[in-house]
């Protein structure tokens, strides 16, 4: 099945606090819906023009709604420009299906840019009227690390009257893409590198808001975190073999864990000392089929800290993989899957009970709740099951 990392950067025109481009992740039971809207004007009047449209867009996706009737309720429901005469925001709609099929819809914004094995690719746009206005459509295939990227007219027209006559170009663009794709095939070192360019464009004084959306298409991805001795010790191999058959990522987040799964698995922990970075947080550790084993709670209570501080996605965090500590390893792994299981023990123990440690470690399950809890708002699906 397919799915897709998105990671998306804006920047500000110049002198305004808020951006009038919107961007919105949403999903339903077989796609994943990508919305970017760029409101009229600039500011906080063409901001809530661009949220109120991905609004409209997304939710009504999301129930099934067709495409001709979405469109018809934005053009009732949002004004026009009675100045102007031109439209109250544009928007490009990506929506990407479980089995590939990419259907992508188009309003006034750029043209998307899109790399299929490498190479540029132009869709077979068909063109409806609807409402008066002319949307482009297009239904095609792509397949894991094949990418797309969308944009609003602030990235174009970047050096207009400036360093270029006309500004930037959708061909210059493409083509600056292709050299980031030929260096790395990592979405958001892509993204930020266009972005930069584009702001030194504008002599890092933006004339519009600029956003660049990169979606690099994946195999979907999914996860599985062992943390917590199984209440009864007799169950211990049935929860240890669901979790090494579990198909996709294995993480354990557990000292007592780990070596359950070690004895049962008779299957070694390798932990390297060197990797103790953090002089809060343990070492991390590897074992045969299994990606990460962390100790437990003071890891995980880290995790939800980074996870706190996103807003829209888990892209907004900065981390050297190189240097990253067992957390920030655990948060890198999760912000590339779309599926987040969680197999938790109900056994306590009692270290967690030590009045002297420095917070209450005696709930993990309540760490648990909070950390779905924020994976869902960045658009996660989690499940969560007590053993």
């Amino acid at each position: 099945m397919t799915s897709a990392v998105v990671y998306k950067r804006s920047i500000n025109k110049y002198g305004e606090q808020v951006c009038g481009d919107n961007f919105q992740i949403t999903k339903n039971d077989d796609s994943k819906i990508i919305v970017l809207s760029d409101g009229l004007g600039s500011g906080i009047k063409a901001s809530i023009l661009s949220i109120l449209t991905t609004e409209i867009i997304s939710t009504m996706l999301q129930k099934g709604v067709t495409i001709s009737e979405v469109v018809k309720t934005v053009a009732k429901t949002l004004p026009v420009c009675k100045v102007r005469g031109i439209a109250y925001s544009t928007f490009t709609i990506v929506q990407i299906y479980k089995n590939g099929t990419i259907k992508l819809v188009n309003y006034d914004n750029p043209e998307p840019i899109i790399f299929k094995k490498g190479e540029r690719f132009i869709p077979p746009y068909r063109e409806e009227n609807i409402s008066d206005k002319k949307i482009k459509i297009a239904t095609f295939n792509l397949e894991s690390e094949d990418f797309i990227f969308i944009m609003s007219d602030g990235v174009v027209h970047a050096g207009l009257g400036n360093l270029m006559d006309f500004g930037w170009g959708t061909e210059n663009i493409a083509n600056y893409l292709k050299r980031m794709y030929r260096k790395s095939r990592n979405v958001k070192y892509m993204v930020d590198s266009l972005i930069e360019v584009t702001n030194s464009y504008y002599e890092f004084k933006p004339g519009d808001d600029a956003t660049l959306v990169g979606i690099k298409m994946t195999e979907k991805s999914s996860v599985l975190i062992f943390t917590g001795p199984p209440l009864d010790p007799k169950t211990d191999r049935y929860y240890v073999e669901k979790f090494l058959n579990f198909d996709g990522k294995k993480i354990i987040c557990g000292g007592t864990t780990g070596n359950i799964v070690s004895k049962i698995s008779n299957r070694k922990i390798n932990i390297e000392l060197d990797n103790s970075i953090s002089n809060e947080l343990p070492p991390y550790g590897e074992m045969e089929g299994v990606d990460l084993i962390t100790e437990g709670v003071l890891t995980l209570k880290a995790l939800n800290e980074l996870l706190e501080k996103c807003k829209n996605n888990m892209f907004e965090i900065d981390i050297d993989e190189e240097k990253a500590n067992a957390a920030e390893k655990l948060f890198l792994i999760l912000r590339t899957c779309d599926e987040i299981k969680f197999l938790v023990g109900r056994k306590v123990n009692v270290f967690y009970h030590n009045p002297a440690l420095p917070f209450d470690m005696s709930i993990r399950s309540n760490l648990i709740r909070d950390i779905a809890k924020n994976l869902k708002k960045l658009g996660k699906k989690v499940e969560v099951e007590y053993c």
